[in-house]
């Protein structure tokens, strides 16, 4: 299947989501959950117990991620709960070559080939990475790198869904 995120759709998805404002924010993340509730659901349940600050950047990246995948034209097929399980559980793997390859929580950028969506997975990476002065979020590694495995299991299901029109 082709990529249906292109790094520049990812930019302009991402700058576009950034002028909203909360209330347009709140209303596009209640559309996020009723069209892919299963999804959203995985998303809170895996995060809920992240500090607030973290838990912010995690739901907010989640919305800026789904928000890119409905610009990119294509529809979705409903994600079903063992789907996003199985990903889940494949996606250790995916996480422990990242550590072992020495990747820390610092900027860095992925291999060619090693993700489905690489625009999307940049944009979390850079996120999450992000060394924001004035406005800093605490994430300790442990929760940088399961948002990180939450936020590519939600990639790898968006785009396994995805069918383009």
């Amino acid at each position: 299947m082709t990529v249906l995120v292109s790094a520049q759709l990812m930019e302009e998805t991402w700058r576009a989501v950034g002028a909203l404002s909360e209330r347009e924010i709140r209303k596009r993340q209640a559309l996020c959950g009723k069209e892919q509730e299963e999804l959203t659901g995985f998303v809170l349940g895996y995060t809920s117990d992240l500090p607030e600050e973290a838990l912010g950047l995690a739901l907010y990246a989640h919305f800026v991620v789904v928000e890119a995948f409905r610009r990119s034209r294509a529809t979705f097929l409903k994600i079903e709960s063992g789907k996003i399980e199985r990903t889940w559980k494949d996606n250790f793997g995916f996480i422990n070559d990242l550590r072992a390859t020495g990747y820390t929580r610092s900027p860095f950028q992925l291999q060619e080939g090693v993700s489905s969506e690489p625009a999307v997975m940049q944009y979390v990476i850079d996120a999450l990475t992000e060394e924001n002065s004035d406005d800093p979020v605490p994430l300790i590694d442990q929760d940088f790198w399961r948002v990180l495995q939450v936020l590519k299991t939600v990639t790898d299901c968006m785009h396994e869904a995805g069918r383009i029109k």
